[in-house]
């Protein structure tokens, strides 16, 4: 393939996720690395049958643990049909059932989820119809998605349009399922994608998404303190439930650019803008590399920067009860750096990829417990590791 034909599919299949952290994920994974997305731009099928299967390792310093093993399968079903199936587990070890907070002893967790995604790419129309269920002891969650995309002038340009329904239940495992909360969510993805040259290719998306329904944690706790006390201790602190809006919505810009250099480097540039209903801001901003070694090798190098502001209810401490009340460190002010390595390598019909992330989190303002003190949050660190083999028949 052509390095122009290459930049193309890379871009094409990239989920331009604008929004800083997932719905449902309540195990403290950095912005930016949620599990699912919907992404607006049709994924491109490989002729034939494709499988792929890998597993992937979380871990960071507040003792939270994910390993998760995956296995899909892709069929071309009818000329411009495919078909793919997948199946995900997620095994959790924590020291706390809520990480954010670190409200409760330690648990384990695993989460199962099964996906089935229909797509159809022909003669620069393309299309795709997907449905995934997952469930864990506490959660149970339906997402939809549907979306398209039409190339243009040359196939040059392309206009993708994608929608995303969710559709979750969700509790605590103390109380019966009965007593459960109601979430739904409504997502739109817009992207436009177009080729500069036969070495460069730019795109831009909109994400817009909106939130109903219970967001807050059913662990989580959250400490008043009264307000004359001048040493935050834990044993002058009452307890009262968390308490989010119901409602959010939530708006995001990405504008990405991919610039080959020679036969053997292509550059990436990413800026992605985020805003919502509860005042949170954030700015994103990635540069990278990728160098083809020849004979099938290809590696990466990718570092991202990323700013957010609190949300507006937020308070490192309260010292009498609010209408809404949080110890969510997800809505906290934080500055967070992450540095990617991805090596891939193809050799005929079989690809492998090993990928490795460490990420550093500074919060501005969050305190956590230390002995009978609430005191400032250190910087935390995490890691993740990747690998996967994927065959082509």
């Amino acid at each position: 393939m052509s390095r122009r034909g290459r930049l193309n599919l890379a871009l094409l299949a990239v989920a331009l996720l604008a929004l800083p952290c997932s719905v449902r994920a309540e195990e403290g994974l950095p912005p930016d690395a949620s599990p699912t997305s919907v992404s607006a731009t049709t994924p491109r099928a490989p002729l034939g049958s494709h499988g792929e299967t890998g597993t992937a390792v979380y871990s960071n310093n507040d003792g939270l643990r994910v390993i998760s093993p995956w296995i899909q399968a892709r069929q071309q079903v009818s000329g411009p049909v495919s078909v793919q199936v997948e199946s995900r587990t997620d095994i959790i070890t924590a020291a706390s059932v809520d990480m954010i907070s670190g409200a409760s002893p330690s648990f384990q967790d695993i989460r199962e989820e099964v996906g089935f995604l229909s797509t159809y790419d022909q003669a620069g129309l393309a299309g795709h119809a997907g449905y995934t269920y997952s469930t864990e002891h506490d959660t149970h969650t339906h997402t939809m998605t549907v979306g398209g995309s039409k190339e243009l002038l040359s196939r040059n340009l392309t206009l993708a349009l994608a929608y995303g329904l969710g559709l979750d239940r969700l509790g605590s495992v103390r109380e019966p399922e009965a007593m459960w909360h109601d979430r739904t969510s409504h997502r739109l993805d817009a992207t436009v994608t177009q080729v500069l040259s036969p070495t460069a290719i730019v795109s831009a998306a909109y994400t817009m998404q909106q939130i109903e329904g219970f967001q807050s944690s059913p662990y989580r706790l959250v400490p008043l303190v009264p307000h004359d006390s001048t040493q935050w201790l834990k044993s002058q602190a009452q307890w009262v439930a968390e308490r989010h809006p119901t409602s959010r919505g939530r708006h995001g810009f990405t504008l990405e650019g991919r610039k080959a250099v020679g036969r053997w480097l292509t550059l990436r540039a990413l800026y992605r803008g985020y805003l919502d209903t509860w005042a949170v801001r954030s700015n994103t901003g990635e540069v990278g590399a990728t160098f083809d070694l020849g004979h099938g090798w290809e590696i990466g190098l990718f570092e991202r920067l990323y700013w957010q502001s609190n949300a507006s209810f937020y308070r490192s401490m309260y010292s009498v009860d609010r209408a809404y009340i949080t110890r969510d460190r997800r809505l906290a002010a934080q500055w967070s750096e992450s540095v990617t390595l991805d090596i891939r390598a193809r050799f005929g019909i079989v690809g492998l990829l090993l990928q490795g992330v460490g990420l550093w989190t500074r919060y501005e303002d969050f305190r956590t417990v230390d002995a009978d003190r609430f005191v400032p949050m250190a910087a935390t660190w995490a890691g993740i590791v990747q690998t996967a083999l994927s065959l082509d028949f």
